[in-house]
């Protein structure tokens, strides 16, 4: 079968997570079950613009706002009669493959953005993009969809999407567990560890207040911060740390 994923990153991307690895690990594992499978996405700096990841052809088109027109143009120039099922992952802004490609189609969610859209972006886009996002659900709705939560489904339902439409699957990735060496100790004092993207979605200034309260009561904690701290975002975590 040849599968054709539509997502607005690779893991390639230097702004990827947790989500592009979960599609990408799909993708190597459906190639390996003899599918023939390709992912149209974004270009980043320095990108390749055709690259083969796993067995899997990645198709880099433009940047992260400019991907979702050209990846239709692409679509139809070269890729019209190849795939025999799409898979669309909607993340934010979806590329509403429904409206130019005859194929069966999947929808992949793993959230709504919802409020969301009020720490990604700046007034009043923040605010267009939340009360947009409900009208193009309902133009999808109709669509069946595969999600990784309960919680997203229960979402999806009140957007329209019928519940025997929606299958929740199981997230994996194939990762070498970590060795630890016999020298390996606890730090001396009680340690919280964050590790992860510092994003306003991800909320780490409430972490460190919420770190501030518990220092209150148990001086002896301390806390460890692991992420990217580039940007507006991160600029401020660092000021208040």
């Amino acid at each position: 079968m040849n599968i054709l994923f539509f997502n607005f990153r690779d893991r390639k991307n230097p702004a990827a997570g947790g989500s592009e690895f979960i599609i990408e690990e799909i993708a190597k594992r459906l190639v390996k079950d003899g599918h023939h499978v390709k992912l149209i996405t974004a270009g980043f700096a320095d990108s390749k613009p055709d690259e083969i990841v796993d067995g899997y052809e990645i198709i880099r088109l433009g940047n992260r706002w400019t991907v979702y027109w050209l990846a239709r143009k692409y679509y139809l120039r070269n890729l019209k009669k190849w795939p025999d099922k799409v898979i669309e992952v909607v993340n934010t802004v979806p590329f509403f493959t429904k409206y130019y490609i005859r194929q069966p189609k999947i929808l992949f969610f793993h959230q709504l953005c919802r409020e969301i859209w009020f720490y990604q972006l700046f007034f009043p886009l923040s605010l267009i993009g939340y009360l947009v996002e409900p009208v193009y659900l309902r133009l999808l709705n109709d669509l069946p969809v595969i999600t990784v939560s309960n919680s997203t489904k229960l979402d999806l339902e009140c957007n329209g999407f019928r519940a025997e439409n929606i299958i929740i699957i199981r997230e994996g990735v194939s990762l070498q567990p970590v060795t630890l060496s016999n020298k390996s100790t606890k730090f001396k004092d009680p340690t919280i560890l964050s590790l992860g993207s510092i994003r306003p979605m991800k909320r780490t200034l409430d972490q460190i207040k919420a770190f501030e309260m518990v220092k209150e009561r148990f001086p002896e904690f301390r806390m460890v911060m692991a992420g990217n701290a580039s940007g507006w975002y991160g600029h401020m975590v660092l000021k208040k740390i």
